[in-house]
């Protein structure tokens, strides 16, 4: 026996292809979620790097910053330092100058003067003394005008006083003389 059906068939239809636009378009997606990882991934690694060489530049200016300090303070010093060896070396310049000035003072006295008093401010001298006559005086002053050691001479003031002498009691007639000198150099 034949068997008819007269049933319509279903039939497996073909599956309509995909259109090719679908398929350049996933594909270019898949390209571009690749791309983007890819980027994100090496910008990550990026900022990684960079916040480890930002770490490392801190620490590098934290010890410049210490050695900047330290180079600051040894400037100091040596600006001390200097200042201390201008001073000694001022002091060494200076030094024979009172020997100097006693030498020619006590040089340069005649007998019958005698000084009770000299006092050096900077390059001024101030004399004040005793003698016999005032011709002794004048003398005095121009031998200390000859010497190279000042620049300047200038009988001050000469006054006929009377001290009291020894052990006599006797009244001595002097000259109270006050010499200004200016010191050469």
């Amino acid at each position: 026996m034949i068997r008819i059906n007269l049933l319509p068939v279903k039939r497996k239809k073909k599956p309509k292809p995909i259109p090719g636009f679908i398929i350049v378009t996933v594909i270019a997606t898949v390209i571009v979620l690749i791309g983007v990882l890819f980027t994100y991934v090496n910008v990550k690694e990026e900022l990684k790097s960079l916040q480890v060489r930002k770490a490392s530049n801190e620490q590098k200016l934290q010890d410049m910053r210490k050695k900047l300090k330290a180079l600051e303070n040894y400037e100091t010093l040596v600006k001390t330092v200097q200042r201390k060896k201008g001073v000694i070396l001022q002091l060494r310049k200076n030094q024979g100058i009172p020997v100097r000035l006693m030498d020619e003072v006590s040089k340069e006295l005649p007998n019958g003067i005698w000084l009770k008093e000299l006092k050096v401010k900077g390059k001024a001298v101030n004399i004040e003394g005793y003698a016999f006559t005032n011709s002794d005086v004048v003398k005095y002053v121009n031998r200390l005008k000859k010497s190279p050691l000042f620049s300047s001479v200038y009988l001050a003031e000469s006054k006929r006083k009377e001290i009291s002498g020894g052990s006599s009691k006797k009244k001595i007639p002097v000259y109270n003389f006050k010499l200004k000198l200016g010191l050469n150099g």
